[in-house]
C-alpha cells in the first residue's frame, strides 16, 4: 500500500467514524460527515428562508466542517507518513486496514452524542442519520 493511498484510506475512516465535538445550536460529538450533512442542510434552509440567526448557523457549520476535514487530512498525512517507514507495503496496509476495522467497530458503539436528533441522545453510526 502505497502512502498516498494509506492516507486516503485514513482520512476516510476519520471522516465517517470519529467523533468530533461542534457547535450547531447544541453542542453535538458526531462525525465530520453528520456535520457536514447538518451543515448542508442548513445552508439549503438558509438560501431558502434567509434570516441572519440561520445564516451565521450555516456559516458557522460549514467553517467547522473545513476546517476538521483540513485538520483530519493533517493527521491522515502524517500517520501515513509514519507507517512509510515500514518496508513491507503489505505489512503498512495491514495496518492501515486494521485501524480501519477498529474505527468502524467503535463507531458500532453508542459512542456519539446527538442531542440534534429527534429520536435519540446517543447513536450509533447505523442510527446517525434518523
Amino acid at each position: 500500500m502505497t502512502r498516498r493511498t494509506a492516507r486516503r484510506l485514513l482520512l476516510a475512516a476519520a471522516l465517517l467514524t470519529l467523533p468530533v465535538p461542534f457547535y450547531l445550536g447544541e453542542v453535538e460529538l458526531s462525525p465530520v460527515v453528520r456535520l457536514a450533512f447538518l451543515s448542508s442542510l442548513l445552508s439549503s434552509v438558509a438560501l431558502a428562508e434567509g434570516g441572519s440567526t440561520l445564516r451565521l448557523l450555516a456559516a458557522l457549520g460549514v467553517v467547522q466542517t473545513l476546517l476538521y476535514a483540513l485538520l483530519l487530512w493533517a493527521f491522515a498525512a502524517l500517520l501515513a507518513w509514519l507507517l512509510g517507514v515500514l518496508r513491507p507495503a503489505a505489512l503498512r496496509g495491514a495496518l492501515v486496514a486494521s485501524l480501519a476495522i477498529a474505527l468502524l467497530a467503535m463507531s458500532l458503539l453508542p459512542i456519539y452524542q446527538t442531542p440534534l436528533s429527534s429520536t435519540r441522545p446517543r447513536s450509533n453510526l447505523v442510527h446517525l442519520f434518523e
